[in-house]
């Protein structure tokens, strides 16, 4: 994991995505791509206000505001010991940031921002790389702690596992948690549990498993209760995770994680 690419585009958790990714950079030795996009159709649809705003101050304000980001990220990090670069491009955001995140091998996107879970959704049907998720306290992750795996045996958590390997082989300990709905024991999914065991044993990486029952009738409760007994900052989930119905995408527990989680995450689909 050694490159890695910071879309930003407010200041409200710019400072707990930056230290996120500094943080993963510093234990992979990673460089940062900063990534400014402004978008095209914003552009477009202030200079349609051309009659209304005849001097232009809306657009003005809005660069403005574009500059001071780019100003904000610059002073951030100043003085900080990796390697990294700013770059700004004008295009539409979610086009822009999965063209990129080709030649990357993680998006670090933030929780805040204008229509951030629709972009989320978008970069995950999409995009090739995983996507990182800072936790909803903006406390920075410690990429050498424990690690808890969502597993329901889907494809999406099976690609979840092998595009965080990188992660998975600093952490003191990995958790492959498998949840029970409703007292009952869940289908194995595509994959059996000792298909990932397998894999992880290969690959060096040593687990445990756990099986554990929702708490109040949530997946995610159960997840994040197991996380918080392990001292885990870090869950590696798929883009679903209902195991017995295809939920919509972000529906369910995903949503539920992406707004209630402490920890971080890490989705692929």
């Amino acid at each position: 994991m050694k490159s890695v690419l910071v879309p930003v585009d407010n200041h409200d958790d710019l400072g707990s995505v930056l230290e996120n990714a500094l943080a993963i950079a510093r234990a992979t030795d990673a460089h940062l791509e900063v990534l400014q996009v402004v978008s095209d159709d914003t552009l477009a649809a202030l200079e349609s206000f051309g009659g209304i705003d005849s001097d232009r101050s809306a657009k003005r304000e809005f660069l403005a505001g574009v500059e001071a980001l780019e100003a904000a990220v610059r002073k951030e990090m100043s003085n900080e010991d990796v390697e990294w670069e700013f770059r700004r491009v004008e295009g539409d955001v979610a086009d822009t940031i999965i063209a990129l995140a080709a030649l990357s091998d993680l998006i670090v996107v933030g929780r805040d921002g204008p229509q951030r879970v629709r972009m989320l959704g978008d970069l995950l049907h999409r995009a090739e790389s995983p996507i990182f998720v800072p936790g909803a306290n903006g406390h920075r992750v410690d990429p050498l702690g424990p690690v808890i795996i969502a597993w329901d045996g889907s494809f999406e958590v099976a690609k979840a596992v092998r595009d965080s390997l990188g992660l998975l082989k600093l952490a003191s300990e990995v958790h492959v948690v498998r949840v029970t709905e409703h007292g009952e024991e869940v289908p194995p999914g595509l994959y059996p549990l000792t298909r990932v065991l397998e894999y992880l044993s290969r690959e060096d990486v040593h687990a445990e498993y756990s099986r554990i029952a929702e708490v109040d009738g949530q997946v995610s409760k159960a997840l994040l209760k197991f996380a918080e007994e392990k001292g885990a900052g870090l869950m590696v989930m798929g883009g679903y995770s209902h195991s017995r119905l295809r939920e919509r995408l972000f529906g369910g527990t995903t949503r539920r994680l992406l707004e209630e989680s402490a920890i971080a995450l890490v989705l692929s689909h």
